[in-house]
C-alpha cells in the first residue's frame, strides 16, 4: 500500500493526520521489506525529530487495526511490520537472526474454502508464519561448540 493510500485510509475514517502519523507514514511508503518499530523510529525522526517512540507504537498499532500494515511476529523478539500490498504475503521466520522472507504462493485457498463450509464460517483473510533457522544461524550452529546442556550453538537454554 502506497503513502497516499494509508494517508486516504486515515482520513476517510475521520482520523487526525498528526505529525508523528504523518512521518511514520512516509517512512513506510518509501520502505522496503518489514520493519521493527526502532528502526521505523529512527527512520521517522529524521523527519520529525520529536517524535517519540510511544507514539511511533501507537501509530503502528493503529495501522495494524485498519489493516494497512501487517505484523509479522517474531516470537519473543521484537515485532516486525510489513506495509500490506494487493496480494496477501507470509512469512518465513528465521528463529536465530531474525531474518524474514515473505511469499505469497501459499495454496490454502482449498483448505479455507473447506474450512469455511465445515465451520460456517466467512473466511475474509489468513496469514501464515513458519519458524525455523536460515542457513546462515544454521551453520552457526553446527560450527560452535555445544554449551553445558549439550545444546548446539554456543547458548545455554537460560
Amino acid at each position: 500500500m502506497t503513502r497516499p493510500t494509508m494517508t486516504q485510509a486515515l482520513r476517510s475514517r475521520g482520523l487526525k493526520l498528526t505529525q508523528a502519523r504523518q512521518a511514520v507514514l512516509q517512512v513506510l511508503g518509501t520502505a522496503s521489506g518489514h520493519l521493527r518499530v526502532t528502526e521505523v523510529h529512527r527512520r521517522a525522526r529524521r523527519i520529525a525529530p520529536g517524535i517519540g517512540l510511544a507514539s511511533v507504537y501507537r501509530t503502528m498499532e493503529l495501522l495494524a487495526r485498519l489493516n494497512l500494515v501487517r505484523p509479522v511476529h517474531m516470537e519473543h523478539r521484537h515485532r516486525h511490520y510489513a506495509r500490506v500490498e494487493e496480494v496477501h504475503g507470509h512469512h518465513v521466520v528465521c528463529t536465530g537472526c531474525g531474518l524474514v522472507i515473505e511469499f505469497s504462493d501459499c495454496g490454502v485457498d482449498r483448505l479455507a474454502r473447506s474450512l469455511a463450509k465445515r465451520t460456517r464460517f466467512r473466511i475474509d483473510d489468513h496469514s501464515i508464519e513458519l519458524y525455523g533457522r536460515c542457513p546462515t544461524c544454521r551453520r552457526r550452529s553446527q560450527a560452535a561448540p555445544p554449551t553445558r546442556d549439550g545444546r548446539p550453538g554456543g547458548r545455554s537454554a537460560a
